[in-house]
C-alpha cells in the first residue's frame, strides 16, 4: 500500500491480515485484540471504497424480508387496426401455501387489498 495510512487504517488493516493468516473471522480477532470491531469495519470499508484494499468477492447478505422478484419480457402481438393484444399471463401471485392467482393484466391496488389482507406494499 502506497499511499499513507491513519493509525485507525494501520491498526484495521494489521487486523485484517491478522485475521486472514488466523483463519478467523475479523470481528472475533479484533475483539480478542482489544479492539472496538465497528471502526475496524469501517476504516477497512473506507479503503475498499478508495481503491486502496481490494473489495470483498464475498456477496452481502441482505437483512431485510424482500422476497426475489423475476421480471421477464413476454412477447406482445399486434392485433388488426393496431391495438394491442394482450395474450397470457402479465401477473402471478404465489403463496407459500401452495395456490397461486393468475392475472392477463395488472390488477387494482384495491382489489389486491382485498385478496391480501393485512399485507403491505415492499416499498412501505
Amino acid at each position: 500500500m502506497a499511499e499513507t495510512l491513519t493509525e485507525k487504517q494501520r491498526v484495521a488493516v494489521e487486523a485484517l491480515e491478522g485475521a486472514r493468516r488466523a483463519g478467523v473471522p475479523l470481528s472475533d480477532y479484533a475483539k480478542a485484540k482489544g479492539l472496538a470491531t465497528r471502526p475496524v469495519y469501517d476504516a477497512i470499508a473506507a479503503l475498499r471504497r478508495r481503491g486502496a484494499l481490494p473489495r470483498t468477492d464475498r456477496p452481502r447478505k441482505r437483512k431485510g424480508k424482500f422476497v426475489a422478484v423475476r421480471v421477464t419480457s413476454s412477447p406482445v402481438a399486434v392485433a388488426e387496426g393496431g391495438r394491442t393484444a394482450r395474450s397470457g399471463m402479465v401477473c402471478r401471485l404465489v403463496c407459500a401455501h401452495g395456490w397461486a392467482i393468475e392475472c392477463g393484466e395488472w390488477p387494482p391496488p384495491s382489489w389486491l387489498s382485498a385478496v391480501l389482507p393485512g399485507r403491505r406494499d415492499a416499498a412501505a
